[in-house]
């Protein structure tokens, strides 16, 4: 596991936010304004790292320090606030013919829908509140998920311990990331323990900020609407719970209550088909959505044309 977890560690990095006050180099470990990041991409002109966009708030400059010690500055290629996420590019140049670029590797993305209870996992970055850290144990829940705007996300729980803060990745046993440390997403009862997003459900969005494209939102949050719950008179589909606010779906008129059952021409069955139909329209583009809303007479049709909008 030592093993696994030193070769999966070349990938990870520490994102380091300047303001104007900080002397960044005179920090301590516990009061530094940084985040763990991932290498997962090299373009040939500069590497791509995947962050939180946490570390933007009030930041000047920002740095990256990569596992041999050695910073570089970055900049913000994209981001995402639905998920709190950007992508950061770190230009290569002369950097190419050093040392610490030897150093480093393109971060393996796994498949986080195999990890199951009881498998062994390796936490690395900044998961206890001070980077570089490395930690030991075991998947203790693969099963639940997050609700998000127009979706939700598979979360991978573990009994390791955890900052309040912490950032991070979690790494199976092959040396693949398989989740994405974020103890914000906890609640109160698992806050103590290293929890993060499974790394399936992040691959589409880190795709479309690695080529600088936003991640498409309309900001509908649903749930499916279960065989159980269409005995009950309610029509298949995606029920709305919530809409957010100033979201393209408020503009449009869709409210809670409402039942999506077709996007873009596709019939929607799941919220999961639902975000997947939305991940291939691009941001400023139209999309239709039919559906159904309850009168005082049952079940009527409606239609709306959504402009997709995107949350930078």
């Amino acid at each position: 596991m030592n093993a696994v977890a030193s070769e999966a560690a070349k990938s990870v990095v520490e994102v380091v936010g300047i303001s104007e006050e900080q002397d960044w180099t005179e920090e301590s470990y516990d009061n530094k304004n940084s985040v763990s990041g991932l290498i997962i991409a090299d373009n040939g002109q500069e590497l791509l790292i995947y962050g939180k966009t946490s570390i933007l708030r009030n930041t000047k400059e920002i740095h990256i320090r990569f596992a041999d010690g050695t910073t570089k500055q970055a900049s913000v290629k994209k981001k995402d606030e639905s998920l709190w996420i950007c992508d950061l590019c770190c230009g290569k140049k002369t950097a190419s013919r050093s040392q610490t670029w030897q150093q480093i590797s393109i971060a393996t993305l796994g498949s986080s829908g195999s990890v199951q209870k009881g498998d062994a996992a390796v936490v690395l970055g900044k998961p206890f509140g001070y980077a570089g850290a490395v930690g030991f144990g075991t998947i203790a829940s693969s099963r639940n998920e997050l609700d998000g705007d127009d979706g939700s996300y598979p979360l991978l729980c573990t009994d390791i311990g955890a900052a309040e803060d912490g950032t991070g990745v979690i790494v199976n046993l092959s040396g693949e990331v398989v989740g994405i440390v974020d103890q914000g997403i906890s609640g109160n009862s698992s806050r103590e323990l290293v929890t993060g997003y499974g790394i399936s459900g992040l691959k589409s969005e880190i795709e479309l900020l690695s080529n600088g494209q936003a991640v498409p939102y309309i900001g509908i949050r649903g749930l499916d609407v279960t065989a159980e719950i269409e005995a009950q008179g309610i029509p298949g589909g995606v029920y709305v719970r919530t809409v957010e606010t100033d979201s393209p779906a408020m503009a449009a008129g869709i409210q809670s209550g409402d039942i999506i059952t077709e996007a873009a021409g596709k019939k929607i069955t799941s919220l999961s088909v639902y975000q997947s139909v939305l991940r291939d329209q691009k941001s400023g583009s139209k999309i239709r959505l039919k559906g159904q809303r309850q009168g005082s007479g049952g079940y009527v049709d409606i239609s709306f044309d959504v402009t997709v909008g995107s949350k930078e």
